[in-house]
């Protein structure tokens, strides 16, 4: 099975946005990003369905009507372009009225010199973490090697995680150069700084288990006790 969707990749096919089908067939042969597809669909339709969605999409029609040139080229509705933009919205209250805040989804993922994704890298190459912040500005990435042992990534040095600007990607400096051995690298998000050394045993304990399981470092999970929210990926290295 090929490393498990990011929610910003899940979130872009459930947006339509997967022209290559990729997503699509992976989600049907993973039941845990099935899982966690069929989860988000939910959430966007419960946000969708409430009064603050549908009043909104009301006003932007409206404005929409009335402008003599539209400023979309999409060949699709309006409407239905952001219906795709308000799934992201979550209500939250206001004082006596309803407001509405932007949040994102959070990821992690490894591009190239160019800008390209990257899932396999030779020794010697060069790559860049990027991550999606959604609302969170700290974040901080360990790396787990196949033997087992937990590094920070990002920020390399300190004992608390380091600051990005949320709602956006952000690629992380310096770039990283790839060294011999797979690794799997996990993101923590958070509103406050994380403590290093506690997302590092946590990581740790969990590699631990895992191996009490019969199963390999790379394929532990990132544990949910850290931090708000959590991203993971693996960078597969070749000869």
């Amino acid at each position: 099975m090929a490393e498990h969707l990011t929610r910003l990749e899940l979130d872009e096919w459930l947006s339509g946005l997967d022209a290559s089908g990729r997503a699509e067939r992976h989600v049907a042969a993973c039941p845990a990003c099935g899982m966690i597809a069929e989860r988000m669909k939910q959430a966007r339709a419960s946000s969708l369905a409430r009064p603050q969605a549908k009043a909104v999409l009301a006003r932007l029609e409206e404005k929409r009507a009335r402008s003599a040139k539209p400023w979309w080229s999409w060949g699709v509705p309006l409407v239905t372009a952001l219906a795709v933009g308000l799934a992201l919205v979550v209500y939250v209250p206001r004082g006596t009225e309803d407001g509405v805040r932007l949040k994102g989804t959070v990821a992690l993922r490894l591009l190239s010199v160019q800008g390209a994704p990257v899932q396999d890298a030779r020794p010697g190459e060069q790559v860049t973490l990027a991550v999606g912040t959604g609302p969170y500005r700290n974040v901080l990435v360990l790396a787990v090697d196949e033997a087992g042992a937990v590094d920070p990534l990002w920020p390399r040095e300190g004992p608390t995680s380091g600051t990005v600007e949320p709602g956006a990607e952000v690629r992380l400096s310096p770039a990283l150069e790839v060294t011999p051995g797979s690794v799997a690298l996990h993101a923590f998000f958070s509103d406050a700084p994380l403590d290093v050394e506690q997302a590092r045993e946590a990581l740790t304990s969990r590699v631990a288990e895992a191996r009490g399981k019969g199963q390999g470092p790379l394929e532990v999970a990132t544990p949910e006790a850290i931090g708000k929210a959590r991203a993971r990926t693996l960078l597969r290295v070749v000869p």
